[in-house]
């Protein structure tokens, strides 16, 4: 699994770059457990491998997208949600492997952000976030799973 992580975030370059760190989290159901993953950013942002900003904008936009899962996939005790976070030079990404029905949170629309607080629709504005916060963020459903990848470049 791990060297199918490293080719898919690979690019190729003059100089070569170090191995990507990697880091497997198994999530199997309860929103707590996410706190594992912002921890491994925070260590990460500590060590210096990471800075601040790039750092922040994943742990917001893995909240979101966690939390979604749990509440809407099929996360369980039985068919935990897989999450790798892969922090490479220059660049700090995130996949998301989950059970559930399949849904791409790539193509929800943009929310009516004009339209006063009260009176506008319920959903869509995490994801909105998400999308403006990442470099990368995209979706597809591969062996009945959904499978996100997101980046956010960084230097």
């Amino acid at each position: 699994m791990w060297q199918w992580l490293k080719r898919l975030f690979s690019r190729k370059a003059a100089v070569a770059e170090p191995e990507p760190q990697i880091w497997n989290f198994r999530i199997k159901g309860g929103r707590a457990e996410i706190g594992a993953v912002n921890d491994a950013l925070e260590r990460a942002a500590m060590a210096g491998d990471v800075p601040e900003p790039a750092m922040r904008a994943m742990q917001v936009a893995l909240d979101e997208l966690l939390t979604n899962a749990i509440m809407h996939g099929s996360v369980s005790l039985n068919d935990p949600m897989q999450v790798d976070l892969i922090i490479g030079q220059s660049v700090l990404r995130a996949v998301i492997v989950h059970a559930g029905p399949a849904f791409d949170p790539t193509q929800v629309e943009a929310p009516d952000l004009d339209t006063a607080l009260p009176d506008r629709e319920i959903g869509g504005l995490g994801i909105h976030l998400v999308r403006s916060m990442m470099d990368e963020f995209s979706y597809e459903h591969a062996d009945g799973r959904n499978v996100l990848k997101l980046g956010k470049n960084f230097r």
